[in-house]
């Protein structure tokens, strides 16, 4: 004779606890960091010589603003941080079969990595190479 365990688990959950909601807002956040990465790399690029531009004789810079690019490497650094966060706390969280994994916070990490291989490969290689 076999017994079998005939009882289902009951959900118990009433709706999004502490953790999901933080979730979601590590997910806005996340949002929030690559447009203001986008607006820093606008503002922080060379200006694109113009032909009004170039008929007045006016002077076009045709270097990045490396203030900006502080700035941005700083906030790429916390972009790591916020995904890293939001990953520990999604893997901890996905145990449930409705759970869901946030790939936003996969991309900004991602991403974030990206920029801080790019920073740090022109900022420590010779210009020669």
């Amino acid at each position: 004779m076999t017994l079998t365990n005939t009882r289902k688990k009951i959900d118990r959950r009433s709706g999004p606890d502490f953790w999901v909601r933080i979730l979601a807002w590590l997910g806005g956040i996340s949002w929030v960091l690559m447009f203001a990465a986008m607006f820093i790399i606008d503002r922080a690029k060379p200006e694109a010589e113009k032909i009004l531009i170039r008929a007045s004789g006016a002077e076009v810079s045709n270097t990045w603003n490396q203030t900006l690019i502080g700035y941005l490497f700083y906030l790429v650094i916390f972009g790591v941080c916020v995904s890293t966060v939001g990953i520990m706390i999604n893997s901890r969280r996905y145990r449930r079969e409705e759970d869901r994994f946030r790939l936003t916070l996969i991309v900004l990490g991602m991403l974030s990595i990206i920029g801080i291989a790019i920073y740090l490969f022109t900022v420590f290689m010779p210009d020669g190479m």
